[in-house]
């Protein structure tokens, strides 16, 4: 357990807001299921109120500071932490993992979706993950398509890898500093995809076609393949967000198929 200290002060260009209940705290862990048998890796632990429910529970225990501050105030007060002092963005992952380990995090919101996309593209590697994001980014990660506002490219590229659930939602009171806006804990399961195209060329394709979400697709798709190849497809009429993520797969193999490399 963490010892009583003096507080760290938040640091808004980390965007750093602290949770404060060890209950809620220990919820969020929970989300990971039996952590004895898990090689755990923490993103932004700060003040380590999550951390303190893993760091000798976990079979295995690292976690991710970019705060030089928060990195020297969880040496202090956990014994033998092991720390990777970085962006976790800038991290390889694979320095550090060869087999299969958990993801945890009260993530920064202002890099939760690029947090996402590295998971995603290290997913044979993290087998599940924990994050508490902003209330409308966590709707994005398990929007439809009926969910027009809030679908887009996470909401059709996460269920390709990951199944994620809600675990709750919190109020900006859960928060040291609280932020201006209202929080989601999910977690996510990965899931085994046989896929019927290439997955890169796939998430080239979700992008290109969100990146002009108000164009038809073989308008919104023309720098992929030519439009009079597309317009003989059956969703070449419809916006992105009119397709299930299937779709998005099923359009993908098709222009796979009818434009060369």
């Amino acid at each position: 357990m963490a010892k009583k200290t003096t507080n760290l002060k938040a640091k808004k260009h980390f965007g750093q807001h602290f949770l404060t209940s060890n209950d809620t705290a220990k919820t969020i862990v929970e989300g990971l299921g039996d952590i004895s048998s898990q090689d755990v890796l923490e993103i932004g632990p700060g003040m380590g109120i999550i951390t303190q429910f893993m760091v000798n529970d976990a079979k295995r225990f690292r976690a991710v500071e970019i705060d030089p501050e928060a990195a020297s105030y969880l040496e202090q007060h956990f014994d033998n932490i092991a720390l990777i002092k970085a962006d976790f963005l800038k991290v390889n992952l694979r320095d550090y993992y060869t087999e299969q380990f958990s993801l945890i995090g009260n993530f920064p919101y202002n890099i939760s979706s690029q947090i996402v996309f590295k998971i995603i593209e290290n997913t044979e590697l993290v087998e599940r993950w924990v994050g508490m994001f902003q209330l409308e980014m966590g709707i994005r990660l398990v929007a439809l398509p009926k969910d027009k506002k809030d679908y887009g490219i996470l909401s059709v590229l996460t269920p390709f890898y990951y199944k994620v659930e809600k675990i709750m939602t919190l109020g900006p009171e859960a928060f040291n500093p609280p932020p201006r806006v209202n929080s989601i804990v999910v977690k996510a399961t990965r899931v085994e995809h046989q896929w019927k195209c290439d997955p890169k060329l796939l998430k080239r394709v979700v992008k290109t076609a969100f990146g002009m979400r108000r164009k038809t697709l073989s308008n919104g798709l023309a720098t992929i393949v030519p439009k009079e190849i597309l317009n003989t497809h059956q969703f070449a009429t419809l916006r992105p967000e009119n397709l299930t993520h299937l779709q998005f797969e099923e359009l993908t193999a098709y222009i796979e198929q009818h434009v060369s490399n």
